[in-house]
């Protein structure tokens, strides 16, 4: 009987509740009840794990980039020219020097970010072209200049300063004037010598002197050592008796003489040097030996008619030059319009692909520079997409071979399209840019990561099926043969694994399989080690589920070892197992990189570790891409690969049968 009413539920609040009979009724108290039917549809194992790996939002990720990596591995070199840079197959480094480091491209020049330009700094100006120097116009832009003062000389440099100095502390320096006819019985000379009051790096200032050596060294001091910073001597009053020939003459040559410092190494600063004589028949020859500018007699020096020399050493001291800053567009360099000489041969070849036609004559075969006459000579037929857009000049007169039928000898300077010139259909672009060798990187990667991954899949596959089915046996029958088998595994497990690559690939050379003699060894050494991971986490997995009741029950009705192995205990351990062997894949490939970096072998083989290996020694510069670039791609690859052997971890994980990752 339930009471009705209401009742008080707290005193303090005064909180109450209403309770009627109506609110106890029986459900179903006419009704059957039984079992019903379910509605979904019954699911596999393998459905279930499918299902569960698709709510991995991050396993998924990772399958795709290595989807990806793996998708591209396979498109990009079908997919390339096989011209020029892109020739990556190539054993030699072929190609041509000047494609040699491009930079990566992707966007326009101009762009700022990966645009294959170059930001210079540093580089010498030339006024006379007003381009930097080794640069022609228009590959350069944001060109700023300032002035500045070094040590060296240059044609491009101007002013300065010679130093004479010494290289021990006991032998003095000494700086050379070409020989020079005296005629002291006729002719008056004098020199004029200016030193600066500046002390040269780490130099101590040294004294100096002037004086006349003969062809027979015979030494004649026209002043004595000191340290004055201006010497005025008349040669004649200074020479006193010396020995000329039968017409009066001294052959002789003007040697600065820079005094040893024991205490350090000396030198003098000059600042200018001139002799003259009455004589104006010999103002010429004196004005060749005379300098007021240091870096324009360094210049002269290097000439054999005016050739100085020193017994010690000279150098350059505060040359002004004018340097300057720029981007540097290479891909306009080497591959826009740009002036080169064509040899008669090769326009042969150029009038074969109707790019150019030849129409000398014995009337028109010799050098010329007129427009008209050589627009005639040689009318450029394809003007829109031809390796020739202009002829400047022919050099040489041409010579006509009756043998041969054609005309040899002569060479035209031209503007032609570079990229042409070097075989391409249109410009290129190197995404990755080129490496050392003249190769694009872009392909060259994904070439090398195609064979990596087949080498490394395969490997893997192997070594995977090994393991399983050695460390199912291992760990299901347990006693004797875990330990027999177990001692099998730690003898060969002991041996390091790179001294058992070294030796395959030492003793794999001598059966002669060619250039895969080095892969074929390092498959052999992988085989021969790389399954004992797979197999001890088989053994385990298999010790730790052999023993439950499930497989106890399927054991007491009937089933054999087979069915117990394959069908209860190992989809259990696939989880473990599968995270691990996915994992087996990127290590092949870190081993391959490891064996080349160590110089064992595999160094001519295209294959991604060994692009790892040869990138090492490019960590600074201009070329730091060649590092980053592979090195990213292989933290890349590593990353996803782990994240996707997770995901398949956990997927297969028959304790998650049915719930959420």
């Amino acid at each position: 009987m339930i009471k009705e009413g209401k009742f008080l539920l707290n005193e303090n609040t005064g909180e109450e509740i209403d309770i009627k009979a109506s609110d106890f009724e029986f459900v179903q108290q006419n009704e059957k009840i039984h079992d019903t039917k379910f509605q979904s549809k019954a699911t596999t194992f393998f459905k279930d794990s499918l299902k569960r790996f698709a709510k991995s939002k991050s396993a998924i990720t990772g399958g795709v980039i290595v989807g990806i990596l793996a998708l591209m591995a396979i498109i990009v070199p079908f997919c390339t020219p096989d011209v020029g840079a892109f020739n990556v197959d190539r054993q030699e480094a072929g190609g041509q020097t000047i494609e040699k480091n491009i930079q990566p491209k992707l966007f326009p020049a101009g762009t700022g970010f990966w645009d294959g330009t170059i930001r210079k700094t540093g580089v010498m100006f030339n006024e006379e072209t007003n381009t930097p120097d080794g640069y022609r116009e228009g590959v350069f832009s944001e060109l700023v200049t300032y002035p500045t003062q070094i040590n060296q000389s240059s044609p491009l440099g101007k002013n300065g300063y010679v130093v004479v100095f010494c290289a021990d502390t006991k032998i003095n320096g000494n700086l050379y004037s070409p020989f020079i006819n005296f005629n002291i019985n006729e002719n008056e000379y004098n020199i004029s010598m200016t030193t600066l009051d500046e002390k040269y790096s780490s130099y101590i200032q040294s004294e100096y002197r002037i004086v006349l050596e003969d062809i027979d060294k015979n030494v004649y001091p026209l002043t004595d050592f000191g340290t004055g910073l201006s010497s005025e001597v008349n040669v004649n009053e200074a020479l006193g008796e010396v020995k000329t020939d039968e017409n009066g003459i001294l052959n002789a040559r003007i040697k600065v003489e820079v005094l040893a410092q024991s205490s350090g190494l000396g030198s003098v600063i000059i600042d200018d040097f001139i002799i003259t004589s009455n004589d104006s028949e010999e103002k010429e020859l004196l004005d060749s030996i005379s300098f007021t500018e240091g870096n324009e007699l360094l210049i002269r020096a290097s000439d054999a008619a005016n050739a100085r020399s020193s017994t010690s050493g000279r150098s350059a001291y505060k040359v002004d030059f004018t340097y300057c800053d720029f981007l540097y567009d290479q891909y306009e360099d080497i591959y826009g319009n740009k002036e080169m000489t064509i040899s008669s041969t090769l326009l042969i070849a150029y009038q074969a692909s109707q790019d150019i036609q030849i129409n000398l004559s014995s009337e028109h075969s010799k050098a010329t520079t007129d427009k008209t006459e050589l627009a005639s000579r040689f009318p450029i037929l394809n003007t829109e997409n031809g390796i020739i857009v202009e002829v400047i000049e022919q050099i040489g007169d041409a010579e006509y071979n009756a043998s041969r039928n054609r005309w040899e000898n002569y060479s035209l300077k031209c503007i032609v399209r570079g990229y042409k010139y070097l075989g391409y259909d249109s410009m290129p672009i190197f995404i990755f840019g080129t490496n050392n060798d003249q190769r694009d990187y872009f392909k060259l990667i994904f070439t090398s990561l195609r064979f990596s991954f087949v080498l490394a899949i395969g490997v893997s596959a192997v070594n995977i099926f090994i393991g399983l089915v050695w460390g199912s046996i291992s760990g299901y029958f347990g006693g004797w043969v875990d330990i027999i088998m177990e001692r099998i595994v730690e003898i060969v497990g002991s041996i390091p694994s790179t001294v058992v690559i070294t030796l395959c690939i030492m003793y794999g050379n001598q059966f002669q399989w060619g250039s895969a003699s080095d892969v074929i060894a390092l498959m052999l050494a992988l085989f021969l080690t790389g399954w004992m991971g797979v197999s001890g986490r088989t053994r385990t997995q298999f010790y730790r589920f052999k023993g439950r009741e499930y497989v106890l029950a399927s054991r007491t009705l009937g089933a054999k070892d087979s069915r117990l192995i394959f069908r209860h205990i190992l989809p259990n351990s696939l989880g473990t197992i599968i995270t691990g062997s996915i994992l087996m894949i990127p290590s092949v490939i870190y081993t391959e990189a490891s064996i080349a970096y160590l110089g064992l072998g595999l160094s001519g083989q295209n294959m991604f570790g060994v692009i790892l290996s040869e990138a090492n020694s490019n960590y600074m510069g201009e070329t730091t891409y060649i590092l980053i670039i592979p090195t990213c791609l292989m933290a890349l690859l590593l990353i996803s690969f782990n994240i996707f052997g997770n995901g398949l971890r956990d997927a297969f994980n028959p304790q998650l049968k049915g719930g959420d990752m």
